[in-house]
């Protein structure tokens, strides 16, 4: 009776199996296979097409304008700048704090000052991937003082978008709303 059960128990499991097999072959198998149309594939084809499975692939649009080649370049020019302007200042500021001619108070300002660029430098980048991951599109946010100026690619913003960087800047900066400035790109 033992090997009755165990005959019977491995007969079902080989047509489960055998089941299950021929399900995932019925909706894997090419479309063409399953419209009568026969394909042809050479070893060098099949070859090339799994040494190239899991590789990442740069896709280029013809759909790509002047104008969005214009944003891309104006944004990355205005984090530039903003990058260097911030540099210079920094540099100014090390330069107060390192110098010996710099009396306590000098320096207490330039140490305060330098701690200041550096929060806003965070904040500049937090704000500006909490806005892109909302809105998905090209954004550059400037603070300065207790001022925010964010910069929208052309396009992107709509009221529900401003609403939502309004929220975003006022939640994380603490700034006023009238201190918080919204401009969509021009160009």
């Amino acid at each position: 009776m033992i090997i009755k059960k165990r005959q019977l128990l491995m007969a079902t499991l080989i047509v489960a199996l055998g089941a299950a097999v021929f399900v995932n072959w019925y909706y894997t198998k090419p479309e063409s296979l399953s419209t009568g149309v026969e394909v042809s594939v050479t070893a060098t084809e099949t070859d090339e097409e799994s040494a190239k499975l899991g590789e990442a692939r740069y896709v280029i649009s013809s759909e790509v304008t002047e104008a969005d080649n214009k944003t891309a370049e104006y944004f990355a020019g205005a984090r530039l700048k903003r990058q260097s302007a911030h540099d210079e200042a920094a540099e100014m500021l090390n330069a107060v704090i390192g110098s010996a001619d710099s009396d306590a108070q000098a320096v207490k300002d330039a140490t305060e000052k330098l701690n200041e660029l550096a929060e806003n430098l965070v904040l500049e980048g937090d704000t500006e991937n909490l806005i892109t991951a909302k809105l998905n599109c090209e954004t550059i946010v400037t603070i300065n003082g207790d001022a925010a100026q964010v910069i929208v690619e052309k396009g992107k913003l709509d009221s529900a978008g401003a609403v939502q960087i309004q929220e975003i800047m006022l939640s994380q900066t603490g700034f006023d709303s009238k201190n918080i400035t919204i401009i969509e790109l021009n160009s």
